[in-house]
């Protein structure tokens, strides 16, 4: 599982920087959460640079190892947490991103019914994987609200 605080922004061209910025600080803030990295690793997924420029520092996901303990829930309001300890003008854009196995949720604003919508995506993902076969939500499915549009369609 990979996650990201994605911060389109406000079109100024510097959103990639401060999804980094929040990414990195979400990592951190992560591994801080003991209901969190009690059962997941969490991993720094680092851009690539271009060929022939300098390396990338710049985090542009967080790569979760989780074991059977991890709770979706505690994922969800770590990053509603995490939101709220943000400056007000920051807050808005700081949306939670969570890929699995091709599927796609955005969350906003942690909400139990996120945490529902979470779930749902990602058990739709490991019955798409299944010899059972899969669901509307499996590989190359997006689930949740997207920046347009927060009725809950895919992104």
């Amino acid at each position: 599982m990979r996650v990201r605080i994605d911060d389109s922004g406000d079109g100024d061209g510097r959103g990639a920087e401060r999804t980094a910025g929040l990414t990195g600080e979400f990592a951190d803030w992560l591994t801080q959460d003991r209901e969190v990295s009690r059962h997941a690793v969490v991993r720094r997924v680092r851009a690539e640079a271009p060929e022939g420029a300098m390396s990338g520092d710049l985090v542009e996901w967080i790569g979760l190892a989780v074991s059977s303990g991890f709770s979706t829930a505690a994922l969800v309001y770590a990053h509603r947490t995490f939101r709220a300890s943000l400056p007000p003008r920051s807050r808005s854009g700081a949306r939670l991103v969570i890929e699995h196995d091709g599927v796609r949720v955005v969350i906003e604003d942690g909400t139990e019914q996120d945490v529902a919508r979470v779930v749902r995506a990602l058990a739709g993902a490991e019955a798409a994987g299944s010899p059972e076969g899969g669901t509307e939500s499996g590989p190359g499915r997006s689930q949740g609200a997207a920046p347009e549009d927060a009725s809950g369609a895919g992104s």
